[in-house]
């Protein structure tokens, strides 16, 4: 498989662009949020977070966590994320 702009992550543009589409479908709609909180779980804690392309793709998530109707698990999750993002030295990622 093509590895997309040179990272480990097959394409990451693709990747954030159905995490967009899950954040339109849970928004509003528990039953289709509930059907997505293990795959947001399995993004949140399985994409590597040492490239940019992963961290866009934890953004993505953490965005569309925030924005469906979850239980409080997932937005502990992403919560933890947003504090990795803020701790680190790199300017881009804080």
């Amino acid at each position: 498989m093509h590895r997309g702009v040179g990272e480990s992550i097959a394409n990451p543009f693709l990747h954030i662009r159905l995490l967009r589409l899950l954040r339109v479908l849970g928004h509003g709609d528990a039953d289709a949020s509930d059907s997505m909180n293990d795959i947001l779980a399995q993004v949140a804690t399985k994409t590597e977070s040492n490239k940019n392309a992963g961290n866009a793709i934890l953004y993505e998530c953490v965005e569309t966590i925030m924005s469906i109707e979850d239980s409080s698990g997932l937005h502990v999750l992403a919560i933890n994320i947003l504090g990795r993002f803020l701790s680190n030295r790199d300017n881009n990622i804080r």
